[in-house]
């Protein structure tokens, strides 16, 4: 999620949670939230994928949330003149961490929860990064935190945002369920199925499934009330590390990055259509029914012991923005 909505959640957490009636919780808990995302300085000149394979890993796993608390907690402790107790601002930057890393969870990016147990990504994909009711609901219950001593206002927000959640939850399994039955009749048998939501809203997602070798991106309208309106896409031929073996060489820091992208990107590997030099993760594009994938890495066989180059591509013309409204509101593309 975007870096606000954790703040707001970690300091609304903290003070529902915590029962300490001081406004020093409230920032502790908006630390908290923040510090596992500093994991994104972690890179290395000439290897982009160094930042991509850390984020939301380690930072973001339950095992060291109580370690990115006592670093959060102990630095406040210091910085407020100990006036407020160490095991209070240690409790609410706790609340914080880990409200951040279950809200990173709900989107659909991945995050390694169980880090180093398991190296599973878990994405849950019921709320895009960005969405403005969640938003809207903890800035509300903040400021209520912020302005009174009683907790009823901010406990109230909290499970309004929560269970904004669950309709994203409920939207999700809405759009799939819409998918699969449009699959049925293509006479597609899906192998695997990626339900996200486009930025800003729980009304319009994109849908990706797997099929005899290839990945089909829909876009598809779930109204609150009202049947589900599909907007097909295309098909695109799935690309693995193997696929390239050959070309790059079997001991090229080439394929070597390839495959580390692969597991970055859950396997959702194509050639970009309009660069077939550029593998790109195809769970995320500019316009949900698009087959042109948002990022990935540029191949190069010609330099086998070169990192690859990592490129994004997330020009929106206007007429792009048109069609997404379209889209978005029920008018068709």
């Amino acid at each position: 999620m975007d870096p606000l909505s954790h703040a707001l959640l970690g300091a609304l957490g903290a003070r529902s949670l915590t029962s300490c009636r001081a406004r020093a919780p409230l920032l502790a808990g908006a630390v908290g939230a923040l510090l596992p995302d500093a994991d994104v300085l972690i890179r290395a000149d000439g290897d982009p994928l160094l930042t991509l394979e850390y984020h939301r890993q380690f930072s973001h796993s339950f095992a060291m949330a109580p370690v990115t608390a006592l670093l959060a907690g102990g630095a406040l402790y210091l910085l407020l003149g100990r006036r407020t107790a160490f095991g209070v601002l240690y409790l609410a930057a706790l609340v914080g961490c880990v409200s951040a890393l279950l809200l990173d969870a709900c989107t659909s990016y991945g995050t390694q929860l169980l880090w180093p147990f398991s190296a599973a990504r878990q994405a849950w994909s019921v709320i895009p990064v960005v969405e403005p009711v969640m938003t809207a609901c903890l800035l509300g219950g903040v400021v209520l935190a912020w302005r009174a001593d009683r907790v009823r206002g901010p406990r109230l927000a909290l499970v309004l945002a929560l269970g904004w959640l669950a309709v994203g939850w409920i939207q999700r399994e809405r759009a799939a369920e819409a998918i699969a039955m449009l699959a049925a009749t293509r006479g597609d048998d899906i192998e695997q199925l990626t339900v996200k939501p486009t930025l800003g809203n729980l009304v319009l997602w994109r849908s990706v499934y797997l099929s005899d070798a290839r990945y089909v991106v829909d876009a598809i309208r779930v109204p609150p009330f009202g049947t589900p309106t599909v907007y097909p896409g295309a098909a695109i031929p799935r690309v693995t590390a193997g696929d390239l073996a050959g070309e790059l060489g079997a001991d090229s820091v080439q394929l070597d990055d390839l495959r580390r992208f692969a597991a970055v990107s859950d396997g959702h590997l194509v050639r970009h259509p309009d660069r077939p030099d550029v593998i790109g993760d195809i769970r995320y594009a500019m316009l949900p029914d698009q087959v042109r994938p948002l990022w990935g890495i540029r191949v190069d066989p010609t330099t086998p012991a070169a990192h690859v180059e990592l490129l994004s591509f997330r020009t929106m013309t206007r007429a792009d923005r048109a069609r997404f409204l379209a889209m978005l509101t029920g008018r068709g593309p």
